[in-house]
């Protein structure tokens, strides 16, 4: 395993542009040659500035911890951020230099019977990282997905997952809109809004949060005040 001080490079090898503002980088290890790292973990990037150092800018790792000559990282992009600012200026061929690896929201194994994943945004980054990463492993564990995202415009990764939900028979997954269109026959509100169809109570679960703060604050309080389920049940990592 690296340690935290290490310094990579890597070069871009394919830009993906899912939707208006999240992009999707694969990256191929230059220096050294191998990329270690368990899943769940995430690597921060040096964003160059002109006459200053370089701004660092965390990002968790989208592809399968078994994966040692690249890397996937999703990034949504922030007006006038520094690192969209840089991101979004990439044509490809480029070399990035990141640190890493970082973060201690692993996997827990052994897997409980079911194992839940609810996301915004860009968070599916950890999670699809934990799925690629665990699936064949544990064929019988019961892993489910929600995906939460604002309309229609803004779902992306359905093409992946459900070609992953097609060839994985326990794999479950939906997006969940905020602000759907009438036409939308899925789920409607928040991730937040559904973990009671996960049966919980009954089925042994560990859940996974990525993304919205405020999502997790309510599962949270949901699931380890009213419920009373074992806080080492529940693993976030929270960004707005």
């Amino acid at each position: 395993m690296s340690t935290a001080r290490s310094l990579y490079s890597m070069k871009v090898e394919k830009i993906i542009d899912y939707t208006h503002n999240i992009r999707e980088l694969i990256l191929r290890t230059e220096m050294p040659a191998e990329f270690s790292f368990k899943a769940g973990q995430f690597v921060m990037l040096h964003v160059p500035v002109s006459g200053s150092k370089p701004a660092l800018r965390a990002y968790s790792i989208a592809s399968s911890e078994k994966i040692k000559d690249s890397i996937r990282l999703i990034f949504k992009f922030v007006e006038s951020g520094v690192a969209s600012t840089y991101v979004w200026s990439l044509k490809g061929g480029e070399v990035l230099n990141f640190t890493g690896p970082f973060g201690k929201v692993f996997f827990q194994e052994p897997p409980t019977e079911q194992v839940v994943f609810l996301n915004t945004g860009s968070g599916v980054s950890q999670h699809l990282c934990y799925l690629l990463s665990k699936k064949d492993q544990y064929p019988n564990v019961m892993f489910r997905m929600l995906f939460g995202v604002r309309t229609e415009r803004d779902i992306f990764l359905k093409e992946e997952l459900d070609i992953i939900q097609n060839e994985f028979k326990n794999f479950k997954y939906e997006f969940v809109l905020s602000l759907p269109s009438e036409s939308w026959s899925g789920k409607k509100g928040y991730v937040q809004h559904f973990i009671k169809d996960f049966d919980y109570l009954k089925i042994p679960t560990t859940f996974y949060l990525c993304g919205n703060g405020g999502m997790i604050k309510e599962v949270k309080h949901q699931l380890l005040e009213l419920d009373g389920l074992d806080k080492s049940r529940l693993w976030t990592e929270s960004f707005d």
